[in-house]
């Protein structure tokens, strides 16, 4: 039995649909609020017959119990439950989430014995390269103002992963690029479409690594469920400007093209209509003080240590990117 935390989201979704199209049974951890229908239309889109073979169980990362309950009988758990944001907001609960929601599934996962854990951290979690050097898995953590608060949840609660595997915990930690995907467009990386599908006329000036969440899923599975233990890896498969990615993004969904670079006072201006238009009793801001600041900073990420045991071919970045507008585009028919 292999459970799912977070998966209602995109990743874990991905995850789901891996392991049942192995023949693998399926526990999915979900709070009772939460909404399984985007789980469902993701199965649907990929044309996956699996979705009613999912054990769904009611609990959160935050309550003991229910993890202690979740995870009896499983020999893996998938810990992909996090916030991804940038907003002050969500602060709070997003520390209380990343952070201490690892440490519960690593202390019960302890407790219970026998279970592996797929860690899914973040690109976020890892040092900053010096010099314009690439990123690997070597690089050093370093505190300063340029790490968001999401990046220093999710180093910390790396740190809660690998004071378990010190404490005997078999398990792999894996630093996720920027994901590309269908999944709920109001989350997460699959929100990017939404801000898109407006019509932009600027791109922001920054790069990363990205990979496509059947990629990263698949990677996730393959590793997680072979013998190799205590190691950690960065998945991305390609390193993108935002030029490249706005741009490829824009044509996939059939909307402007932006085509200008956008300066920093350009960026501190859409920051503040867009936290005009959520007072007006819009959408939460996409834009905000940490987004500005990160949009012009480009780092881009080595896999040499994926390759050397992932020989698999990658998803190219521009077919996932059109693969996940084809989504949109059919989920946006769908509300008409």
């Amino acid at each position: 039995m292999n459970l799912i935390t977070g998966a209602t989201g995109m990743l874990g979704t991905h995850i789901m649909i891996e392991l049942l199209k192995r023949g693998e049974s399926v526990r999915a951890l979900r709070r009772s609020q939460s909404d399984i229908a985007m789980v469902s239309r993701v199965f649907d889109f990929y044309q996956s017959p699996h979705f009613s073979k999912i054990d769904w169980v009611e609990g959160d990362v935050l309550d003991m119990y229910s993890l202690i309950d979740a995870m009896e009988g499983c020999s893996r758990v998938f810990h992909c439950a996090a916030i991804v944001s940038y907003h002050p907001d969500d602060r709070q609960t997003m520390y209380a989430i990343n952070v201490e929601g690892t440490e519960n599934v690593i202390n019960v996962a302890l407790q219970q014995g026998g279970i592996k854990v797929g860690f899914v951290s973040s690109i976020a979690a890892i040092g900053k390269a010096k010099n314009n050097d690439t990123v690997d898995e070597e690089s050093e953590w370093v505190d300063g103002d340029f790490n968001t608060h999401y990046a220093i949840t999710k180093q910390r609660s790396e740190m809660e992963f690998w004071r378990g595997i010190h404490e005997g915990l078999d398990g792999m930690a894996f630093n996720c690029g920027f994901i590309v995907g269908p999944g709920d467009f109001t989350r997460s990386s699959p929100s990017l479409f939404l801000k898109i599908s407006e019509g932009m006329m600027f791109y922001p000036p920054g790069g990363s690594g990205f990979i496509a969440a059947v990629d990263c899923a698949h990677i996730i599975v393959e590793l997680t469920l072979s013998s190799i233990n205590a190691e950690r890896y960065i998945l991305v498969s390609e390193n993108l400007s935002m030029k490249e990615l706005f741009q490829s993004t824009a044509e996939a969904l059939g909307v402007r093209v932006p085509s200008i670079e956008a300066k920093p006072w350009m960026m501190h201006t859409a920051r503040w209509v867009e936290s005009l238009r959520e007072m007006l009793g819009g959408r939460k801001a996409l834009v905000t003080a940490e987004t500005v600041r990160n949009a012009a900073v480009r780092f881009y990420f080595n896999n040499e240590k994926l390759r050397k045991i992932y020989s698999a071919p990658f998803t190219p970045i521009q077919d996932a990117i059109r693969q996940t507008a084809a989504f949109y585009n059919l989920r946006q028919k769908g509300r008409n």
